[in-house]
Order: structure tokens, then C-alpha cells, then sequence
């Protein structure tokens, strides 16, 4: 008798970022990825303070309001992996640390992040084992500027590109103007019971 052994990939999305703090934007990429890729396991990726970003709120506000954001969402999986490291080890090494044997594990960027990708940590070795999800910001023409720069042109295999995808608010949108328009009910409780984002 013959057995046969069928891998079944399974895709696990990880979105990265500051989540400074979570917005509707944020929960609309969720929505529209699931859509688009059905993934298995969606797991958010809050950086840690020790990455020095300005203005940022303390890790464990931002993992309690990603986890009022998603609170109940199936698959989803609030990761505190770079707050409990002492330095920034980059994207490569927590998707190392992330990912499980027969996952096909796919990282978010946004397009403006496009330009700038090979100067990553290590991007050569997370682009051979991993792959990019890119969202459009702007309605960049995305086939085009893959197609012609030289370094994204040779990863283009490993870019799931969604060019039809408009990015319109940001966390920075929110610190800018408090208007509470951009979050959900919860997270927007949150900060004003925490005091947070007040200068």
C-alpha cells in the first residue's frame, strides 16, 4: 500500500507597524486582506518602544488597544514578539521567529515603503524566504515602478501586489488632529480613559 503526502500550505499574514495608535485603516487592511487571501493566522506585529519613533505610545497601551480592536476576530493573533526584545533585530529575524513549518508567511508594507525595501536588514534573505504584501497609498502605478527598478524587478515573484488598494488615513492622521472619526468606539475610549496623545 502506498501513502501519499499531500502538503497543504497554509498563509499566515503578518501586518507590522506602530499602531500609534490602531485606526479604522488598520482594520480595514485586515478586512480586505482576508478577503483577498483568506489566510489561516493574521497576526499584528506592534513595534517596541526601543525602535525610537517619535511620539510613540508605551508598548503595552498600543498591544491593549490592538487587542480591543480585534477583539473576537478569528485567526487573529496580537504578537508582542519585538516588545519583549531589548533592540531592533529587524523584519527578517521576527518572521524567522513567526512563522511555523508548512505556513507560506506573507509581511504587509505599504507602497512607500517600495523605494526604500533594499536598504532593509538582511531584505536579500527575507525576500528568498518570505514574501511582501504591498498595498497601493496614493494610487502609485505600482507595475511600474516594480517593473522598472532594478531591485524590486528581480523580486518581483515574491510581491503580492494589490495596486487597486487606496491607503487614505493614517495613525499620524489621528495625532495630528484627534479626530476621533478615525478610530473605533473602544480604542478612542481607551485614549481618552488613558489620557494618551495629548501633546
Amino acid at each position: 500500500m502506498r501513502v501519499i503526502i499531500t502538503l497543504v500550505i497554509c498563509m499566515h499574514i503578518v501586518y507590522g507597524g506602530s499602531f500609534n495608535p490602531p485606526t479604522l485603516a488598520h482594520q480595514r487592511v485586515h478586512s480586505f486582506l482576508n478577503a483577498e487571501l483568506n489566510p489561516d493566522t493574521f497576526t499584528f506585529l506592534p513595534v517596541s518602544t526601543v525602535y525610537h519613533k517619535p511620539g510613540l505610545a508605551a508598548n503595552h497601551h498600543r498591544l491593549m488597544m490592538l487587542e480591543l480592536t480585534f477583539k473576537g476576530e478569528p485567526g487573529v493573533i496580537i504578537s508582542d514578539l519585538e516588545m519583549r526584545d531589548h533592540r531592533f533585530k529587524g523584519t527578517y529575524e521576527a518572521l524567522c521567529a513567526l512563522e511555523t513549518p508548512g505556513e507560506d508567511t506573507a509581511f504587509v508594507i505599504g507602497a512607500d515603503h517600495l523605494l526604500g525595501l533594499y536598504r532593509w536588514k538582511q531584505i536579500n534573505k527575507l525576500l528568498n524566504r518570505f514574501k511582501l504584501i504591498v498595498l497601493n497609498r496614493n494610487n502609485q502605478p505600482l507595475s511600474t515602478i516594480i517593473r522598472t527598478h532594478p531591485f524590486l524587478s528581480y523580486y518581483q515573484d515574491r510581491l503580492i501586489v494589490f495596486e487597486d488598494f487606496d491607503m487614505a488615513m493614517s495613525a499620524s492622521d489621528f495625532r495630528t488632529t484627534k479626530d476621533e472619526r478615525v478610530l473605533n468606539d473602544a480604542v478612542a475610549n481607551y485614549i481618552r480613559e488613558h489620557e494618551l496623545y495629548k501633546r
